[in-house]
């Protein structure tokens, strides 16, 4: 299991198949930057991966910049022939994505 640490943020991979998951808990916002891109691009290199899902059940808080950051991952899959699905979201992340009209253009489950 792969560990990330961001300023409130915790992110965790705990395997990698096909569809691998990243798990986000607590505040998902700017200052998680960093550590979800390193969470994120080793996966982006890995021809195993068809599907990398974003599990936000357990984010407590989300900003417009992790809005941004997740319209960012999702460009990057893209062009590594991937696909970004956004799982399980908290209410405040179902909240922000219905702001932003994000059922539009992400995969929501």
């Amino acid at each position: 299991m792969n560990k990330f640490s961001g300023k409130n943020l915790n992110i965790s991979i705990p395997s990698i198949s096909t569809t691998t998951t990243i798990y986000l808990k607590g505040c998902f916002s700017f200052k998680a930057l960093r550590e979800l891109e390193s969470a994120y691009q080793s996966l982006l290199n890995n021809p195993m991966i068809k599907i990398i899902s974003i599990n936000l059940a357990e984010v407590e808080h989300m900003d417009s910049s992790a809005l941004g950051m997740l319209l960012e991952l999702r460009n990057q899959t893209q062009a590594a022939n991937m696909s970004l699905l956004l799982s399980s979201p908290s209410e405040i992340s179902m909240q922000m994505f219905n702001v932003a009209c994000f059922a539009k253009i992400f995969t929501i489950e």
